[in-house]
């Protein structure tokens, strides 16, 4: 039997209490929490519906506006809407979604020609005091963009950004740039930013900005729909709300409609 001094225990059980400390604190997938009282609740989801187009290879708009209404939202951020190099050419996704969902449907195109309508959707049932596009296109990359609105929940406004950011990551570096600058100028006005960031690499420096601009942000493992690995869709807040409850929404539904899963948050608004 071995015996050990007291010391010597105790300088153990410090070394392994310094190892913890080090370790990477370990991400999660969902928080479940009340709204604080005197705070007002606000339903909200991001998705990427990949054109309405399924994991089983069929297009099916109506199995999208199926889920957007079992999320119950106030609103809800879309990115990948319309048709391009897939989905039904000719059809107006975002005509078809609001008429589908019971929710007005606010069209960010990103694309818009003979050969492609398409791009990022905001809808809500709340009252919209403003809203514009924003041009995020970098260089000859494929063009992208934002919504960027302002909204009326209960009398209070509340700033939402829907974007779809690029796929190389000097691209992303000033796409999150631009928009940060423009929060950062109304720091007074509560601002939540949503979408598809395509950021894959936990400690990249595009995120590290953005986590020094945002209190807080919802980011469960979204990608790819049939097993979920990388925290693509996100939700970021700030100027004063919170994210009290958060999950990313897996069902036989959600697995097959997109080649992303929704990643659905209950905020608090001041």
């Amino acid at each position: 039997m071995i015996r050990f001094s007291r010391d010597r225990v105790q300088r153990i059980a410090a070394a392994l209490r310094a190892a913890r400390a080090r370790r990477p604190r370990r991400r999660v997938d969902r928080r479940s929490s009340p709204v604080p009282d005197g705070m007002a609740p606000l339903a909200v989801a991001t998705w990427n519906i990949h054109s309405c187009v399924g994991l089983d290879a069929r297009f099916a708009p109506d199995r999208v506006a199926q889920v957007i209404r079992d999320l119950d939202v106030d609103l809800i951020g879309l990115q990948e809407v319309g048709w391009h190099h897939r989905g039904e050419a000719g059809m107006d996704q975002f005509a078809f979604l609001e008429r589908h969902t019971g929710l007005k449907a606010y069209a960010g195109p990103t694309k818009h020609t003979e050969r492609a309508h398409y791009g990022n959707a905001l809808l809500t049932r709340l009252p919209v005091r403003s809203i514009e596009t924003l041009d995020l296109s970098v260089g000859k990359r494929e063009p992208r963009g934002a919504i960027d609105a302002v909204l009326e929940v209960q009398g209070r406004a509340v700033r939402v950004i829907v974007a779809h950011l690029g796929l190389d990551p000097w691209e992303r570096a000033k796409q999150v740039g631009d928009i940060v600058s423009r929060v950062v100028e109304r720091p007074d006005l509560p601002t939540l930013f949503m979408g598809d960031l395509n950021e894959w690499t936990p400690s990249s420096p595009r995120l590290r900005r953005l986590a020094e601009s945002f209190a807080d942000v919802a980011n469960p493992r979204s990608f790819h729909a049939r097993m979920p690995t990388l925290r693509l869709d996100r939700i970021y807040v700030t100027g004063g709300l919170q994210i009290p409850t958060f999950e990313v929404i897996r069902s036989v539904l959600t697995r097959r409609a997109s080649d992303h899963l929704p990643v659905r948050a209950v905020l608090a608004v001041p």
